[in-house]
């Protein structure tokens, strides 16, 4: 053994078998909980310099100290048992602030992750959102709450983006089940919902909304210590804390996601051209709507060229109508009621009409088009009540009114054009309040 690496041997041995002695307990009462955190021998071996934590208020700390100190004799017989060396070395306790200053440490780096969170959403341009995602290995992938086609559509089409950089560890996670109309999507069939776990990810994803809360049950899964990029075209300001891509002045986030496509390099496949174009396709209405623009049809003229058929698909998103979903549209027809001088139009489907239909929560979706097209209705209103204490809402409405503003209120948001919110309260209260705010905001 070298000179140099004795008094390290030795002060392994020391701390062993005072730690073990600690841990059966000294009879002194004045000794509380304490951890052996270093011995330092001197080079002569004379002397063990222990250093321990104390835990408790100061005065429990002192009473643990001077405890120690007073068992120093007795700690030294019972170490000497277990040493091999010819003089036992004379034992010192000195109080070890380790710990106190690791707390300290992680109480800086709390504090700094808080403020972290407390910081607005640092926006990226697409090109920084390409990087983003080169960097990253493990993929948590999530889309809004009731997912549409653009939620649905831009998601797998990120997930193709992904594989063609490279990436193959990718989850896509929904927390409401994948309407049957985009179940036949590239990759609709590898989306999970909040019951299963998540990836153990290096990036969460966020496609179509800017807020966690607008993912469902999906937030739980979203780690504040983990990076959460967001890619959005809705008007809001993001997750604070998060970075990401949103500009409200695209039609559909599966425009964002084609753009990123181009920045990428990336070649768009006949599957990732679908979903682009589905995302696209629901958004605007099969371009009607008046989020439309000339950039939609450039991007869109892209997305045919790969050799895709639109036609089965559009009558699939638009003209089909199983027989359960007409049955479901008679009756919310029925129930239209028209207020503020016929401007604003509104009805409602509940939990028992899904089940006498033997229907779905995705049948009342884009239900509320029906009587939006009225041609005195500014603002058209779909509750749809799934249980006694919650509503979700629906609005759509024409240049004059601002549906995401309005519902804002309500801790909504969207478009303009076309907007939704959840109320916590039963469906005849919530009819009530959106009906009074609305006849004060249109008088």
């Amino acid at each position: 053994m070298k000179f140099k690496e004795r008094p390290v041997r030795v002060a392994a041995l020391v701390k062993e078998e005072i730690a073990k002695l600690l841990t059966r307990g000294l009879k002194d009462p004045r000794i509380g909980f304490v951890s052996v955190m270093d011995v330092r021998m001197s080079n002569d071996l004379r002397y063990a310099n222990v250093y321990v934590s104390l835990f408790g208020t100061e005065s429990e700390r002192t009473s643990s100290l001077i405890g120690l100190q007073h068992s120093a004799g007795w700690v030294r017989r019972e170490v000497g048992k277990h040493l091999h060396i010819r003089v036992t070395p004379e034992i010192r306790f000195f109080a070890d602030d380790t710990l106190d200053k690791v707390y300290q440490l992680e109480e800086v780096f709390e504090e700094i992750h808080a403020e972290q969170q407390r910081q607005p959403m640092l926006a990226l341009s697409s090109e920084e959102t390409v990087a983003a995602l080169r960097e990253g290995n493990i993929f948590y992938l999530v889309a809004h709450e009731n997912p549409d086609g653009d939620a649905i559509g831009s998601m797998l089409a990120m997930r193709l983006l992904l594989q063609a950089l490279g990436k193959t560890k990718i989850t896509c996670a929904v927390s409401d089940p994948v309407p049957a109309m985009y179940r036949e999507l590239s990759g609709a069939n590898t989306i999970v919902d909040a019951e299963a776990a998540a990836p153990d990810y290096d990036l969460a994803v966020m496609l179509d909304c800017g807020r966690i809360d607008r993912v469902g049950c999906l937030a739980d899964h979203i780690s504040g210590d983990k990076r959460l990029l967001i890619i959005d075209h809705h008007l809001e300001s993001g997750e604070p804390g998060a970075s990401g891509l949103i500009d409200a002045s695209y039609a559909a986030t599966g425009e964002l996601v084609a753009e990123l496509f181009d920045v990428a390099e990336a070649p768009i496949s006949e599957e990732a051209a679908l979903c682009l174009y589905t995302a696209i396709a629901t958004d605007t209405g099969c371009f009607r709507f008046s989020n439309t623009s000339a950039r939609t049809h450039r991007i869109t003229s892209k997305l045919l060229e790969t050799g895709i058929d639109v036609h089965p698909w559009n009558t699939r998103l638009f003209n089909d109508m199983s027989r359960v979903r007409f049955e479901l549209l008679r009756r919310a027809l029925s129930r239209v009621a028209f207020c503020a001088n016929d401007r604003v139009a509104l009805s409602w489907v509940t939990g028992q009409d899904l089940e006498e239909l033997d229907a779905r929560q995705e049948d009342a979706e884009n239900l509320i088009n029906y009587w939006k097209s009225v041609d005195s209705v500014s603002v058209a209103v779909l509750c749809k009540s799934f249980d006694s204490a919650s509503t979700r809402v629906s609005f759509r409405s024409d240049a004059s009114f601002d549906s995401a503003a309005f519902l804002r209120q309500f801790g909504g948001g969207g478009h303009a054009p076309a907007a939704g919110a959840t109320l916590d309260m039963p469906l005849e209260q919530a009819r009530n309040v959106l009906l009074e705010a609305l006849e004060r905001e249109l008088a």
